[in-house]
């Protein structure tokens, strides 16, 4: 009898450890072994390290960039936005003492950008525009999306890598060279509209579909913007129209709205991916300097935060996130749904590197990122090939499912996120280096 009644408690007490792995009482959830011992601060500084070893993982010998870190396979596609997420990666590197040579690094990434290098040239249409993506040994086009935001985004970080090292004339002329070359400008479709096109062909005839503001194509939009600028247009030129009527504050766009948190969106019937606002954020000094921008993207850490919480999917409260990256199809886009329009969220996918993008805005994301860090289940961890740890999306509805690639331009959000924290490199960090046209030298750090 006394076997039998201990079997009955031990059978009770598992089906209750089971139980308050369905429910939001974080701290019942058991703790996965290996991180019993570690603490926030070491976790959080071990997140950090990983995930710039990271992007020291998909740089090529020749300065390019992969598209990913493959955790199955192997691959030689370049991705010409992680060209320029990998200069701003390096200058984090270089300031926290990681990446001592990053400067050299980065001089040899620009000198292939501006198609410097004897070994390998980057495509690029007549008027500048790069291919998205492209064989990082051959230089090979991959596909035809002769793209403006993926261009653009290489731009920023070259005119970021200026920033950070302002003594060094090589990497100034280099990064002035891709900017001034690459026209943004006859991108903007529709200034009255706010639309601009997505892609062009090779030969420069723009692909069929455009997109309306607001979304990431703020970067393009302010780089069109000073293109014009220093060309000495005037207010009527369409890149400079662009900018004043639907980027210099947010009055005109469009507001989705969940409980009462208006969000900038392209339509009032769907939210954009809230990748969106971060690129933004860590690219574009007017978003990141911008009181009014600012309060929007707090607005959008606490609009996806409590759309997540409002679910019933089994998830934990610290589970959120609506992010890019791998999904059971391939690649998914998700974003908050309203009332089933725009559906994005198929699998129910949490995205880590989200909730890292919005660390300095979410009083509760740094412990969201340390409680999925610490989970039993361990979904959200990954090991790189050197034994590293890092945090990378999973879905709720399909647990079992595990992601065979880390897409490094969604990605980068968890790295800069790390960085702005206050107790690193804060995000003034980022609205210093980000400010590319001041006419003063950077003085936050390059040396």
């Amino acid at each position: 009898m006394k076997l039998k009644a201990s079997l009955t408690a031990a059978l009770v007490a598992l089906t209750l450890q089971g139980c308050s792995r369905l429910t939001n009482d974080v701290p019942s959830d058991p703790v996965a072994p290996h991180v019993a011992h570690m603490s926030d601060s070491d976790i959080i500084a071990e997140q950090f390290r990983n995930n710039y070893r990271f992007w020291q993982a998909i740089r090529q010998d020749n300065g390019t960039y992969l598209d990913g870190y493959h955790l199955e396979g192997e691959s030689v596609r370049g991705s010409i936005a992680n060209a320029g997420m990998g200069l701003v990666a390096l200058t984090v590197g270089h300031k926290m003492g990681w990446e001592p040579g990053a400067e050299a690094l980065a001089l040899q990434t620009l000198q292939v950008m501006a198609g410097k290098d004897p070994d390998i040239q980057i495509p690029r249409t007549e008027s500048g525009t790069y291919i998205h993506f492209y064989n990082t040994q051959t230089g090979a086009t991959i596909g035809d999306d002769w793209s403006p935001i993926d261009s653009a985004i290489m731009i920023s970080g070259a005119l970021f890598a200026k920033r950070y090292w302002p003594d060094n004339a090589e990497i100034a002329a280099l990064a002035d060279e891709v900017f001034a070359t690459t026209d943004l400008m006859q991108f903007v479709a529709d200034a009255d509209e706010g639309l601009i096109w997505l892609a062009t062909h090779a030969d420069g005839s723009f692909k069929q579909h455009r997109t309306k503001a607001y979304n990431e194509y703020m970067i393009v939009a302010n780089l069109a913007y000073q293109q014009a600028q220093e060309r000495g247009y005037g207010a009527d030129h369409p890149a400079i129209q662009l900018w004043n009527t639907w980027y210099a504050n947010t009055d005109t766009v469009a507001k989705a709205n969940y409980r009462g948190i208006e969000v900038p969106s392209e339509s009032r019937n769907w939210f954009v991916s809230m990748f969106n606002h971060q690129f933004n954020n860590f690219l574009v000094h007017h978003f990141a300097s911008s009181d009014e921008y600012q309060q929007a993207i707090s607005n959008a850490a606490k609009a996806d935060y409590t759309w997540w919480q409002d679910r019933d999917w089994g998830q934990r409260s610290y589970e959120w996130g609506s992010g890019a990256g791998a999904c059971q199809r391939g690649y998914c886009v998700d974003r908050i749904t309203l009332d089933g329009k725009r559906t994005k969220h198929d699998f129910h996918v949490v995205t880590p590197h989200i909730v890292a993008g919005f660390l300095p805005y979410s009083e509760h994301a740094k412990d969201d990122l340390l409680a999925m860090y610490r989970d039993e289940r361990q979904l959200a961890t990954y090991q790189l090939k050197d034994g590293s740890t890092v945090l990378w999306r999973y879905s709720l509805l399909e647990p079992e499912w595990r992601a065979n690639a880390i897409q490094a331009v969604d990605y980068s959000s968890m790295l800069f996120g790390l960085a702005a924290m206050d107790e690193h490199l804060g995000m003034d960090f980022f609205r210093t280096h980000n400010n590319y046209f001041a006419e003063q030298p950077a003085q936050y750090g390059g040396r």
